[in-house]
Protein backbone atom coordinates (compact mmCIF):
# COMPACT_ATOMS: atom_id res chain seq x y z
CA UNK A 1 0.00 0.00 0.00
CA UNK A 2 2.89 2.40 0.60
CA UNK A 3 4.34 1.95 -2.90
CA UNK A 4 3.28 4.20 -5.75
CA UNK A 5 1.92 2.44 -8.85
CA UNK A 6 3.11 3.24 -12.36
CA UNK A 7 2.87 6.83 -13.43
CA UNK A 8 3.61 8.25 -9.98
CA UNK A 9 -0.03 8.08 -8.85
CA UNK A 10 -0.45 7.50 -5.12
CA UNK A 11 -2.62 4.60 -3.89
CA UNK A 12 -6.32 5.05 -4.60
CA UNK A 13 -7.57 4.81 -1.03
CA UNK A 14 -5.25 7.65 0.01
CA UNK A 15 -5.76 9.94 -2.95
CA UNK A 16 -9.51 9.43 -3.46
CA UNK A 17 -10.88 8.24 -0.09
CA UNK A 18 -14.48 9.36 -0.57
CA UNK A 19 -14.69 8.41 -4.23
CA UNK A 20 -13.35 4.96 -3.40
CA UNK A 21 -15.98 4.53 -0.68
CA UNK A 22 -19.03 5.58 -2.69
CA UNK A 23 -18.04 3.66 -5.82
CA UNK A 24 -17.35 0.56 -3.74
CA UNK A 25 -20.78 0.98 -2.17
CA UNK A 26 -22.35 1.10 -5.62
CA UNK A 27 -20.57 -2.11 -6.58
CA UNK A 28 -21.75 -3.80 -3.42
CA UNK A 29 -25.31 -2.72 -4.04
CA UNK A 30 -25.33 -4.10 -7.58
CA UNK A 31 -24.31 -7.41 -6.07
CA UNK A 32 -26.56 -7.18 -3.04
CA UNK A 33 -29.66 -5.99 -4.87
CA UNK A 34 -29.78 -9.28 -6.73
CA UNK A 35 -30.36 -11.21 -3.48
CA UNK A 36 -32.67 -9.88 -0.77
CA UNK A 37 -31.34 -10.78 2.68
CA UNK A 38 -33.23 -13.14 4.92
CA UNK A 39 -34.26 -10.48 7.41
CA UNK A 40 -35.61 -8.22 4.65
CA UNK A 41 -37.32 -11.15 2.95
CA UNK A 42 -39.04 -12.17 6.14
CA UNK A 43 -40.80 -8.84 6.67
CA UNK A 44 -44.46 -9.50 7.41
CA UNK A 45 -45.75 -6.01 6.55
CA UNK A 46 -46.19 -5.35 2.82
CA UNK A 47 -44.17 -2.40 1.52
CA UNK A 48 -45.14 -0.01 -1.29
CA UNK A 49 -43.75 -0.71 -4.74
CA UNK A 50 -40.16 0.41 -5.04
CA UNK A 51 -39.51 0.26 -1.29
CA UNK A 52 -38.17 -2.36 1.12
CA UNK A 53 -38.54 -3.19 4.76
CA UNK A 54 -35.79 -1.64 6.87
CA UNK A 55 -33.44 -4.50 7.71
CA UNK A 56 -33.35 -5.65 11.32
CA UNK A 57 -29.76 -4.47 11.75
CA UNK A 58 -30.83 -0.90 10.97
CA UNK A 59 -34.29 -0.69 12.58
CA UNK A 60 -33.21 1.02 15.81
CA UNK A 61 -30.77 3.35 14.03
CA UNK A 62 -33.46 4.27 11.49
CA UNK A 63 -35.92 5.05 14.30
CA UNK A 64 -33.27 7.05 16.16
CA UNK A 65 -32.93 9.28 13.09
CA UNK A 66 -36.73 9.72 13.04
CA UNK A 67 -37.38 7.04 10.46
CA UNK A 68 -39.41 7.63 7.34
CA UNK A 69 -40.37 11.14 8.44
CA UNK A 70 -36.78 12.27 7.81
CA UNK A 71 -34.79 9.58 5.98
CA UNK A 72 -37.67 8.52 3.77
CA UNK A 73 -38.53 4.94 2.83
CA UNK A 74 -35.89 2.25 2.33
CA UNK A 75 -35.31 1.95 -1.42
CA UNK A 76 -32.93 -1.04 -1.48
CA UNK A 77 -32.51 -4.29 0.40
CA UNK A 78 -29.71 -4.55 2.91
CA UNK A 79 -26.43 -5.52 1.22
CA UNK A 80 -22.85 -6.18 2.31
CA UNK A 81 -19.37 -5.24 1.16
CA UNK A 82 -16.31 -6.62 2.94
CA UNK A 83 -18.36 -7.28 6.07
CA UNK A 84 -19.92 -3.79 6.14
CA UNK A 85 -23.73 -3.78 5.95
CA UNK A 86 -25.54 -0.99 4.09
CA UNK A 87 -29.04 0.02 3.05
CA UNK A 88 -30.29 2.96 1.00
CA UNK A 89 -33.15 5.20 2.04
CA UNK A 90 -34.44 8.04 -0.11
CA UNK A 91 -32.31 10.55 1.80
CA UNK A 92 -29.24 8.58 2.87
CA UNK A 93 -27.14 5.43 2.90
CA UNK A 94 -27.12 3.75 6.31
CA UNK A 95 -23.90 1.93 7.19
CA UNK A 96 -23.15 -0.67 9.89
CA UNK A 97 -19.49 -1.59 10.42
CA UNK A 98 -19.08 -4.29 13.11
CA UNK A 99 -15.32 -3.68 13.14
CA UNK A 100 -15.75 -0.17 14.59
CA UNK A 101 -16.05 0.67 18.28
CA UNK A 102 -19.64 0.33 19.56
CA UNK A 103 -20.35 4.07 19.48
CA UNK A 104 -19.14 4.35 15.86
CA UNK A 105 -20.62 1.23 14.30
CA UNK A 106 -23.60 3.07 12.83
CA UNK A 107 -23.09 5.94 10.42
CA UNK A 108 -24.37 7.57 7.24
CA UNK A 109 -22.19 7.42 4.12
CA UNK A 110 -20.79 10.73 2.81
CA UNK A 111 -22.81 10.74 -0.40
CA UNK A 112 -22.75 14.53 -0.56
CA UNK A 113 -18.99 14.58 -1.07
CA UNK A 114 -19.42 12.96 -4.48
CA UNK A 115 -21.69 15.73 -5.77
CA UNK A 116 -18.94 18.33 -6.19
CA UNK A 117 -21.17 20.81 -4.41
CA UNK A 118 -18.92 23.14 -2.44
CA UNK A 119 -18.57 26.75 -1.40
CA UNK A 120 -15.66 28.58 0.12
CA UNK A 121 -15.87 29.22 3.87
CA UNK A 122 -16.51 32.73 5.10
CA UNK A 123 -13.87 34.03 7.44
CA UNK A 124 -16.05 34.84 10.43
CA UNK A 125 -16.20 33.55 13.98
CA UNK A 126 -19.18 32.31 15.97
CA UNK A 127 -21.54 35.15 16.73
CA UNK A 128 -24.80 36.04 18.34
CA UNK A 129 -27.75 35.20 16.15
CA UNK A 130 -26.06 32.68 13.84
CA UNK A 131 -24.39 29.27 14.06
CA UNK A 132 -21.12 29.04 12.16
CA UNK A 133 -19.35 25.71 11.56
CA UNK A 134 -15.92 25.83 9.91
CA UNK A 135 -16.80 29.10 8.17
CA UNK A 136 -20.25 27.93 7.00
CA UNK A 137 -23.35 29.70 8.31
CA UNK A 138 -26.04 27.14 9.18
CA UNK A 139 -29.56 28.14 8.21
CA UNK A 140 -31.66 28.92 11.26
CA UNK A 141 -34.63 26.76 10.23
CA UNK A 142 -32.34 23.73 9.77
CA UNK A 143 -30.81 23.87 13.24
CA UNK A 144 -33.48 21.89 15.19
CA UNK A 145 -33.20 18.89 12.86
CA UNK A 146 -29.42 19.28 12.57
CA UNK A 147 -29.12 19.14 16.36
CA UNK A 148 -31.64 16.31 16.70
CA UNK A 149 -29.46 14.25 14.33
CA UNK A 150 -26.39 15.04 16.44
CA UNK A 151 -24.93 17.55 14.04
CA UNK A 152 -21.63 16.61 12.42
CA UNK A 153 -21.82 13.05 13.74
CA UNK A 154 -24.63 11.98 11.41
CA UNK A 155 -25.38 15.03 9.24
CA UNK A 156 -21.68 15.48 8.47
CA UNK A 157 -19.67 18.64 7.95
CA UNK A 158 -21.18 21.44 5.83
CA UNK A 159 -20.18 21.48 2.16
CA UNK A 160 -21.99 24.66 1.14
CA UNK A 161 -23.35 27.84 2.59
CA UNK A 162 -27.11 28.10 2.63
CA UNK A 163 -28.49 29.27 -0.71
CA UNK A 164 -31.76 29.65 -2.61
CA UNK A 165 -32.32 27.25 -5.49
CA UNK A 166 -34.62 29.41 -7.60
CA UNK A 167 -35.34 26.68 -10.16
CA UNK A 168 -36.60 24.36 -7.40
CA UNK A 169 -38.14 27.11 -5.28
CA UNK A 170 -36.35 26.11 -2.11
CA UNK A 171 -33.74 27.11 0.43
CA UNK A 172 -31.09 24.38 0.61
CA UNK A 173 -27.80 23.48 2.24
CA UNK A 174 -25.54 20.52 1.53
CA UNK A 175 -23.66 18.52 4.16
CA UNK A 176 -21.42 15.52 3.60
CA UNK A 177 -24.01 12.92 4.68
CA UNK A 178 -27.37 14.68 4.29
CA UNK A 179 -28.89 17.64 2.49
CA UNK A 180 -31.51 19.96 3.99
CA UNK A 181 -34.15 22.02 2.23
CA UNK A 182 -37.23 24.12 2.87
CA UNK A 183 -39.62 25.24 0.12
CA UNK A 184 -39.91 28.99 -0.14
CA UNK A 185 -43.65 28.82 0.51
CA UNK A 186 -43.32 26.37 3.43
CA UNK A 187 -44.19 27.70 6.89
CA UNK A 188 -41.17 28.83 8.90
CA UNK A 189 -39.51 25.87 10.61
CA UNK A 190 -40.55 23.28 8.00
CA UNK A 191 -37.52 21.16 7.05
CA UNK A 192 -37.03 18.24 4.66
CA UNK A 193 -34.05 16.16 3.53
CA UNK A 194 -32.79 16.08 -0.05
CA UNK A 195 -32.91 12.72 -1.79
CA UNK A 196 -29.20 11.85 -1.53
CA UNK A 197 -29.95 8.13 -1.46
CA UNK A 198 -32.15 8.18 -4.54
CA UNK A 199 -29.58 10.33 -6.36
CA UNK A 200 -26.72 7.93 -5.65
CA UNK A 201 -28.62 4.66 -6.06
CA UNK A 202 -29.93 6.02 -9.37
CA UNK A 203 -31.17 3.38 -11.84
CA UNK A 204 -30.64 0.50 -9.39
CA UNK A 205 -33.42 1.87 -7.18
CA UNK A 206 -36.76 2.29 -8.88
CA UNK A 207 -38.52 4.31 -6.18
CA UNK A 208 -40.16 7.50 -7.49
CA UNK A 209 -38.71 10.45 -5.58
CA UNK A 210 -40.69 13.46 -4.38
CA UNK A 211 -39.91 16.15 -6.96
CA UNK A 212 -39.16 18.80 -4.34
CA UNK A 213 -36.42 16.60 -2.83
CA UNK A 214 -34.56 15.81 -6.06
CA UNK A 215 -30.88 16.64 -5.91
CA UNK A 216 -30.20 19.26 -8.57
CA UNK A 217 -26.55 20.23 -8.84
CA UNK A 218 -27.38 23.73 -9.99
CA UNK A 219 -24.51 26.14 -9.58
CA UNK A 220 -25.68 29.13 -7.57
CA UNK A 221 -24.19 31.64 -5.20
CA UNK A 222 -24.12 30.99 -1.45
CA UNK A 223 -26.34 33.38 0.51
CA UNK A 224 -25.43 33.85 4.19
CA UNK A 225 -28.26 36.39 4.51
CA UNK A 226 -30.83 33.98 3.10
CA UNK A 227 -33.19 34.04 6.11
CA UNK A 228 -33.71 37.77 5.77
CA UNK A 229 -33.64 37.74 1.97
CA UNK A 230 -36.26 34.98 1.71
CA UNK A 231 -38.55 37.02 3.96
CA UNK A 232 -38.32 39.98 1.57
CA UNK A 233 -39.16 37.85 -1.46
CA UNK A 234 -37.09 37.06 -4.53
CA UNK A 235 -39.22 39.40 -6.66
CA UNK A 236 -37.69 42.29 -4.71
CA UNK A 237 -34.09 41.13 -4.42
CA UNK A 238 -33.65 39.27 -7.69
CA UNK A 239 -30.98 36.60 -7.89
CA UNK A 240 -27.52 37.02 -6.40
CA UNK A 241 -24.93 38.36 -8.84
CA UNK A 242 -21.92 37.82 -6.61
CA UNK A 243 -20.71 35.59 -3.86
CA UNK A 244 -20.53 37.16 -0.39
CA UNK A 245 -17.26 39.06 -0.03
CA UNK A 246 -15.53 41.46 2.33
CA UNK A 247 -16.09 45.03 1.13
CA UNK A 248 -13.56 47.84 1.51
CA UNK A 249 -15.22 48.96 4.77
CA UNK A 250 -14.85 45.49 6.29
CA UNK A 251 -18.53 44.58 5.92
CA UNK A 252 -19.63 41.24 4.47
CA UNK A 253 -21.43 42.23 1.28
CA UNK A 254 -23.43 40.52 -1.45
CA UNK A 255 -24.80 42.00 -4.66
CA UNK A 256 -28.24 40.97 -5.92
CA UNK A 257 -29.91 41.96 -9.17
CA UNK A 258 -31.98 44.69 -7.51
CA UNK A 259 -30.22 45.61 -4.26
CA UNK A 260 -26.97 45.24 -2.32
CA UNK A 261 -26.95 43.64 1.14
CA UNK A 262 -24.26 43.96 3.79
CA UNK A 263 -23.74 43.15 7.46
CA UNK A 264 -21.13 43.35 10.16
CA UNK A 265 -19.23 40.02 9.97
CA UNK A 266 -19.78 39.66 13.72
CA UNK A 267 -23.56 40.05 13.43
CA UNK A 268 -24.92 38.56 10.22
CA UNK A 269 -28.45 38.49 11.59
CA UNK A 270 -28.73 42.29 11.18
CA UNK A 271 -28.55 43.21 7.51
CA UNK A 272 -28.38 46.63 5.87
CA UNK A 273 -28.66 47.91 2.31
CA UNK A 274 -26.25 50.03 0.30
CA UNK A 275 -27.61 53.23 -1.34
CA UNK A 276 -27.79 51.44 -4.67
CA UNK A 277 -29.42 54.13 -6.78
CA UNK A 278 -26.91 56.80 -5.84
CA UNK A 279 -23.87 54.52 -6.23
CA UNK A 280 -25.22 53.34 -9.59
CA UNK A 281 -25.22 56.93 -10.81
CA UNK A 282 -28.81 58.04 -10.11
CA UNK A 283 -28.23 61.07 -7.92
CA UNK A 284 -30.97 62.19 -5.47
CA UNK A 285 -33.28 64.92 -6.74
CA UNK A 286 -34.31 68.05 -4.90
CA UNK A 287 -37.59 67.68 -2.93
CA UNK A 288 -40.73 68.91 -4.69
CA UNK A 289 -44.10 70.40 -3.80
CA UNK A 290 -46.98 68.15 -2.81
CA UNK A 291 -49.15 66.92 -5.69
CA UNK A 292 -52.84 67.00 -4.85
CA UNK A 293 -53.74 63.56 -6.25
CA UNK A 294 -55.38 60.64 -4.46
CA UNK A 295 -53.03 58.30 -6.36
CA UNK A 296 -50.03 59.87 -4.61
CA UNK A 297 -48.73 59.78 -1.03
CA UNK A 298 -46.63 62.78 -0.02
CA UNK A 299 -43.46 62.17 2.03
CA UNK A 300 -42.60 65.49 3.64
CA UNK A 301 -38.94 66.41 4.04
CA UNK A 302 -38.66 70.07 5.10
CA UNK A 303 -40.13 73.50 4.40
CA UNK A 304 -43.23 71.97 2.86
CA UNK A 305 -41.21 70.06 0.27
CA UNK A 306 -40.85 66.32 -0.13
CA UNK A 307 -41.48 63.46 -2.56
CA UNK A 308 -44.71 62.21 -4.11
CA UNK A 309 -44.90 58.42 -4.15
CA UNK A 310 -47.56 56.58 -6.19
CA UNK A 311 -49.92 54.54 -3.99
CA UNK A 312 -49.10 51.42 -6.02
CA UNK A 313 -45.43 51.85 -5.04
CA UNK A 314 -46.45 52.39 -1.43
CA UNK A 315 -48.34 49.09 -1.50
CA UNK A 316 -45.41 47.24 -3.08
CA UNK A 317 -42.99 48.62 -0.51
CA UNK A 318 -45.32 47.72 2.37
CA UNK A 319 -45.49 44.12 1.09
CA UNK A 320 -41.68 43.84 0.89
CA UNK A 321 -40.35 44.95 4.25
CA UNK A 322 -41.64 48.51 4.28
CA UNK A 323 -39.65 51.72 4.21
CA UNK A 324 -37.18 50.20 6.70
CA UNK A 325 -35.88 48.23 3.72
CA UNK A 326 -36.44 50.62 0.81
CA UNK A 327 -35.42 53.73 2.69
CA UNK A 328 -37.05 57.09 2.06
CA UNK A 329 -37.67 58.30 -1.49
CA UNK A 330 -34.81 60.21 -3.12
CA UNK A 331 -36.44 61.19 -6.43
CA UNK A 332 -39.78 62.04 -7.91
CA UNK A 333 -41.31 59.78 -10.53
CA UNK A 334 -39.38 60.22 -13.78
CA UNK A 335 -39.31 58.71 -17.27
CA UNK A 336 -36.71 56.00 -17.94
CA UNK A 337 -37.17 54.98 -21.57
CA UNK A 338 -40.65 53.48 -21.86
CA UNK A 339 -40.86 53.07 -18.06
CA UNK A 340 -41.56 55.35 -15.14
CA UNK A 341 -39.04 55.10 -12.32
CA UNK A 342 -38.75 56.33 -8.77
CA UNK A 343 -35.70 55.74 -6.58
CA UNK A 344 -35.51 55.12 -2.88
CA UNK A 345 -32.34 54.80 -0.82
CA UNK A 346 -31.93 51.03 -1.26
CA UNK A 347 -33.54 50.41 -4.65
CA UNK A 348 -35.57 51.91 -7.48
CA UNK A 349 -39.04 50.84 -8.64
CA UNK A 350 -40.13 50.80 -12.28
CA UNK A 351 -43.68 51.08 -13.58
CA UNK A 352 -44.37 49.52 -16.98
CA UNK A 353 -47.67 50.69 -18.42
CA UNK A 354 -47.53 48.03 -21.18
CA UNK A 355 -47.26 45.12 -18.72
CA UNK A 356 -50.21 43.28 -17.22
CA UNK A 357 -51.31 43.15 -13.60
CA UNK A 358 -48.62 42.74 -10.95
CA UNK A 359 -45.89 42.69 -13.62
CA UNK A 360 -46.30 46.44 -14.06
CA UNK A 361 -44.27 47.10 -10.91
CA UNK A 362 -40.78 45.70 -10.55
CA UNK A 363 -37.49 46.75 -8.99
CA UNK A 364 -34.90 48.20 -11.32
CA UNK A 365 -32.03 45.77 -11.97
CA UNK A 366 -29.17 48.05 -10.93
CA UNK A 367 -27.00 45.41 -9.24
CA UNK A 368 -24.91 44.76 -12.35
CA UNK A 369 -24.21 48.49 -12.63
CA UNK A 370 -23.06 48.49 -9.01
CA UNK A 371 -20.61 45.68 -9.77
CA UNK A 372 -19.26 47.54 -12.80
CA UNK A 373 -18.58 50.65 -10.73
CA UNK A 374 -17.42 48.75 -7.63
CA UNK A 375 -15.36 45.71 -8.74
CA UNK A 376 -15.40 43.13 -6.00
CA UNK A 377 -12.12 42.86 -4.13
CA UNK A 378 -10.15 39.63 -4.17
CA UNK A 379 -11.04 37.51 -1.15
CA UNK A 380 -7.86 36.29 0.47
CA UNK A 381 -9.33 32.84 1.04
CA UNK A 382 -10.35 32.39 -2.62
CA UNK A 383 -7.42 30.85 -4.45
CA UNK A 384 -9.02 29.82 -7.76
CA UNK A 385 -10.49 31.97 -10.49
CA UNK A 386 -12.71 29.24 -11.92
CA UNK A 387 -15.31 26.74 -10.80
CA UNK A 388 -14.82 23.38 -12.54
CA UNK A 389 -17.62 20.81 -12.78
CA UNK A 390 -16.92 17.31 -14.08
CA UNK A 391 -19.26 14.37 -14.66
CA UNK A 392 -19.46 11.21 -16.74
CA UNK A 393 -22.36 9.84 -18.77
CA UNK A 394 -22.54 6.55 -16.88
CA UNK A 395 -21.41 6.00 -13.26
CA UNK A 396 -21.49 2.26 -14.04
CA UNK A 397 -20.44 1.13 -17.53
CA UNK A 398 -19.77 -2.08 -19.42
CA UNK A 399 -16.11 -2.99 -20.19
CA UNK A 400 -17.03 -2.98 -23.88
CA UNK A 401 -18.47 0.55 -23.93
CA UNK A 402 -16.70 3.88 -24.23
CA UNK A 403 -17.32 6.60 -21.66
CA UNK A 404 -18.10 10.26 -22.19
CA UNK A 405 -16.60 12.66 -19.64
CA UNK A 406 -17.99 16.20 -19.57
CA UNK A 407 -16.69 19.36 -17.98
CA UNK A 408 -18.03 22.85 -17.42
CA UNK A 409 -15.98 25.91 -16.46
CA UNK A 410 -17.59 28.92 -14.79
CA UNK A 411 -16.16 32.17 -13.53
CA UNK A 412 -16.08 31.75 -9.75
CA UNK A 413 -17.26 35.31 -9.05
CA UNK A 414 -20.01 35.75 -11.66
CA UNK A 415 -20.79 32.07 -12.46
CA UNK A 416 -20.72 32.97 -16.16
CA UNK A 417 -19.41 30.26 -18.55
CA UNK A 418 -15.80 30.61 -19.71
CA UNK A 419 -14.94 29.76 -23.33
CA UNK A 420 -11.62 28.64 -24.85
CA UNK A 421 -10.13 27.03 -21.77
CA UNK A 422 -8.31 23.71 -22.11
CA UNK A 423 -8.14 20.85 -19.64
CA UNK A 424 -6.29 17.57 -19.23
CA UNK A 425 -7.64 14.31 -17.82
CA UNK A 426 -5.50 11.66 -16.14
CA UNK A 427 -7.17 8.26 -15.70
CA UNK A 428 -5.89 5.69 -13.22
CA UNK A 429 -6.82 2.26 -14.57
CA UNK A 430 -7.62 -0.78 -12.41
CA UNK A 431 -4.10 -2.19 -12.98
CA UNK A 432 -2.53 1.01 -11.61
CA UNK A 433 -1.34 2.41 -14.95
CA UNK A 434 -2.38 5.86 -16.10
CA UNK A 435 -3.60 7.43 -19.33
CA UNK A 436 -3.66 11.13 -20.15
CA UNK A 437 -5.85 12.92 -22.70
CA UNK A 438 -6.58 16.56 -23.60
CA UNK A 439 -10.06 18.05 -23.82
CA UNK A 440 -11.00 20.32 -26.70
CA UNK A 441 -11.24 23.99 -25.63
CA UNK A 442 -14.51 24.86 -23.91
CA UNK A 443 -17.32 26.22 -26.08
CA UNK A 444 -19.43 29.35 -25.52
CA UNK A 445 -21.34 27.52 -22.78
CA UNK A 446 -18.07 26.77 -20.99
CA UNK A 447 -18.38 23.04 -21.75
CA UNK A 448 -16.30 20.33 -23.40
CA UNK A 449 -16.67 16.56 -23.78
CA UNK A 450 -14.06 13.83 -24.11
CA UNK A 451 -14.62 10.25 -25.26
CA UNK A 452 -12.70 7.67 -23.21
CA UNK A 453 -12.12 4.35 -24.93
CA UNK A 454 -13.61 1.18 -23.48
CA UNK A 455 -11.60 -0.29 -20.62
CA UNK A 456 -11.50 -4.07 -20.56
CA UNK A 457 -11.42 -4.84 -16.85
CA UNK A 458 -13.18 -7.29 -14.50
CA UNK A 459 -16.58 -6.49 -13.01
CA UNK A 460 -16.28 -4.19 -10.02
CA UNK A 461 -13.09 -2.49 -11.24
CA UNK A 462 -12.67 1.19 -10.42
CA UNK A 463 -11.56 3.83 -12.88
CA UNK A 464 -10.66 7.06 -11.10
CA UNK A 465 -9.62 10.20 -12.89
CA UNK A 466 -8.46 13.74 -12.29
CA UNK A 467 -9.37 16.68 -14.56
CA UNK A 468 -7.24 19.83 -14.30
CA UNK A 469 -7.56 23.14 -16.13
CA UNK A 470 -4.56 24.41 -18.05
CA UNK A 471 -5.15 27.82 -16.47
CA UNK A 472 -2.28 28.14 -14.04
CA UNK A 473 -4.41 28.17 -10.89
CA UNK A 474 -4.38 24.47 -9.91
CA UNK A 475 -8.12 23.97 -10.48
CA UNK A 476 -8.68 20.19 -10.45
CA UNK A 477 -11.55 17.78 -9.78
CA UNK A 478 -11.34 14.07 -8.87
CA UNK A 479 -14.10 11.71 -10.02
CA UNK A 480 -14.53 8.04 -10.89
CA UNK A 481 -16.76 5.35 -12.35
CA UNK A 482 -17.28 1.59 -12.09
CA UNK A 483 -16.75 -1.15 -14.67
CA UNK A 484 -19.56 -3.67 -14.63
CA UNK A 485 -20.65 -6.08 -17.36
CA UNK A 486 -24.17 -6.33 -18.67
CA UNK A 487 -26.29 -8.96 -16.87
Amino acid sequence: MGKEPAGGIMPLKHRFPWIFLVIAITAAFILGACTVTGSSRAAATPTPEGTYAVDAVFVEFYRFLQGENTLGAAISPMFEHEGIKMQYTEAALMVYNPQETPENRYSLAPLGVEMSMSDDPIQISDQTGARVVDGYVLYEDFLPLYDAMQGARFVGRPLTQVRINYERGRVEQYFSNLGFYRLLDDPTGTVHLLAYGAWKCDHACRRSTVANAIVARTRTHPEPFVAQIAALGSSLTGRPLSEPYTASDGMLEQVYENLVVYADPQNLSEIHFRPLAEIAGLAPQQPALKIDDVRMVFHSQQDGLGYNVPTVFEEYIAAHGGFEVSGEPETELFAEGSLYRQCFRAYCLDYDIAAAGDARIRPAALGSRYLELNPRPNDEFEANTYTLRVWEDQPVISPSDSQLVHLEVLDRASHNPIANLEAVITLTLPDGTTQTYNFQPTNAQGQSTLKVSAIDAPNGSLVVYRVCLNAGDETCVDEGYLIWGQP
